[in-house]
């Protein structure tokens, strides 16, 4: 069954149709939201906020577009708007882990007493450009993120954003500068 087909039957009514709709698209909102917002964030929540918005919405939904971009359009704005209410700069993403491979991570972590000081140095390095990316203003963030993190094509990105390919360029070269900027100013990586 098509896409368009599966949204068709959902806007008329049919709502169990709605899980092939998560199922196919849970990992990507969930990455996007992470990347954007980190561990700032309770990424399971705001997804299923994004797809519970994205349910009440759908109808509103006239295929003009293809479905994941406005999907993708409505988690950068949730992310964007979560983030602004819990900005936080002292909890660093570091890994997605669930709390069985946090177990492990931390054994393997104690057992490797050659690599803990280069394992330490990484963690404080994520950190530091995490924070400098979550400085950013919230479109910088949004294009690098989508560009950088989650690999999307420019023409994706405007699409995503609504905005021209040309200016997504323009925000990611500005993006790229700013983020170096003050990753050079930062001691600690010199």
């Amino acid at each position: 069954m098509q896409e368009r087909e599966i949204i068709e039957k959902i806007i008329q009514g049919e709502s169990d149709f709605y899980k092939l709709i998560i199922d196919k698209y849970k990992d990507k909102v969930f990455g996007i939201i992470y990347s954007f917002c980190g561990q700032t964030c309770d990424c399971e929540d705001i997804a299923q906020n994004v797809f519970i918005k994205v349910f009440k919405a759908l109808q509103k939904f006239k295929f003009e577009s293809e479905f994941s971009t406005w999907l993708y359009r409505i988690v950068i704005n949730e992310a964007i708007t979560v983030s602004k209410k819990k900005k936080h700069t002292n909890n660093i993403p570091l890994e997605i882990n669930n709390d069985d491979e946090d177990e492990d991570n931390i054994i393997n972590f104690l057992k490797s007493q050659d690599d803990t000081e280069q394992q330490l140095i990484s963690k404080d390095i994520q950190a530091t450009v995490w924070n400098a990316l979550n400085s950013l203003r919230d479109n910088y963030r949004a294009v690098l993120t989508l560009r950088d993190i989650e690999n999307y094509s420019y023409e994706e990105i405007a699409n995503i954003l609504n905005v021209s390919s040309e200016r997504v360029k323009v925000w990611i070269f500005r993006a790229r500068n700013r983020l170096k900027e003050i990753l050079l100013k930062d001691e600690d990586l010199q």
